[in-house]
């Protein structure tokens, strides 16, 4: 018996409307269902069959870190059936790619899971929600997609959830991962894969989702910053900081004179989109440890589920080389 796809959705642009079909940017998101979403896709059914779960019907830029623990258990659980052979979640896309990599880190299964959403609402002119979603459906369904980790899929592109990024405040191509490239393409249906992740994730994460998480901040540097923004962030607590730092993750010196021995763990970080920041001698016997490729917003969810129990410099050096 063919197993099931589980179509999980959150809202977002995806499930969105405007005044008119020309209204690109002023339409409401999060106001049609999952089960609407899934009823305006033609050819879906050959894919099918489908079960649908309504998490939520929100903008992604309101989600919270409880929602997103609610959602890696709600995702876990359905992995976990044996009628369910994937999953495919729809989601606004202005933090689309922060909580893929959320997922990547804390369900395991080696199952596919694909998150999608649409830079049109759904009464757009030419709306892209139908097709991404049926792309992501095909995807899910291909044999080829076992094991990738979790996936991004819109516009054609399926992209990695270490590596995706959205590049684009409009665009419908606004997907991609600078660093490495798109994994694959779907084409006529099928998906076409030319790369996989190396980096470890879903099932073999040591991760797991837990009832909270820990406050974990990104102080953003910029020109003449002042020391004291640096102490205003500080002064809330962190469990562990993200430096937004410039050019190779620079940190100014009016914030290293607050954040160098900030008596928690600090990742430093690149504003630039794309490179590489690593460790450098002025980091030996400071708090700061480098975020490798990932963005100082995917560096921020690292930390935070590495933060989950105690941990030395040594070992989450060792988990931002790995994840």
């Amino acid at each position: 018996m063919k197993q099931n796809i589980a179509i999980i959705g959150t809202g977002g642009t995806i499930a969105g409307k405007g005044a008119s079909d020309t209204d690109l940017t002023g339409y409401t998101p999060g106001v049609i269902t999952v089960e609407e979403i899934i009823e305006s896709v033609p050819g879906v059914s050959e894919y099918g069959p489908f079960v649908h779960y309504q998490f939520a019907n929100m903008e992604s830029s309101d989600i919270t870190m409880y929602q997103w623990i609610e959602l890696a258990k709600l995702v876990q659980s359905v992995v976990d059936r044996e009628d369910v052979g994937g999953v495919v979640i729809t989601h606004g896309t202005d933090t689309l790619e922060e909580t893929a990599y959320f997922l990547n880190l804390v369900v395991h299964t080696d199952k596919p899971i694909v998150v999608t959403g649409s830079m049109r609402p759904a009464s757009a002119i030419s709306a892209d929600g139908p097709i991404n979603l049926l792309q992501s459906i095909q995807v899910t369904r291909h044999p080829s997609s076992v094991g990738k980790g979790v996936l991004v899929v819109l516009n054609g592109t399926i992209e990695s959830a270490r590596e995706v990024t959205k590049m684009n405040t409009t665009n419908v191509s606004t997907f991609g991962s600078p660093n490495t490239g798109h994994m694959g393409f779907v084409q006529d249906g099928v998906p076409h894969f030319y790369s996989s992740p190396v980096r470890r994730h879903t099932l073999h994460s040591e991760f797991a989702v837990a009832d909270t998480l820990p406050h974990v901040p990104i102080l953003a540097c910029y020109a003449g910053i002042e020391e004291s923004v640096g102490a205003a962030v500080l002064n809330t607590h962190p469990d562990g900081l993200v430096i937004m730092g410039l050019g190779h993750g620079t940190v100014p010196k009016q914030i290293r004179v607050v954040t160098e021995k900030a008596g928690v763990p600090v990742v430093r970080a690149s504003r630039t989109g794309t490179g590489i920041v690593s460790a450098l001698s002025t980091d030996k016997g400071t708090d700061y440890i480098v975020s490798d490729s990932l963005s100082p917003q995917k560096a921020r969810i690292l930390l935070m589920v590495a933060l989950q129990k105690e941990r030395t410099k040594g070992d989450l050096e060792r988990i931002f080389k790995e994840y």
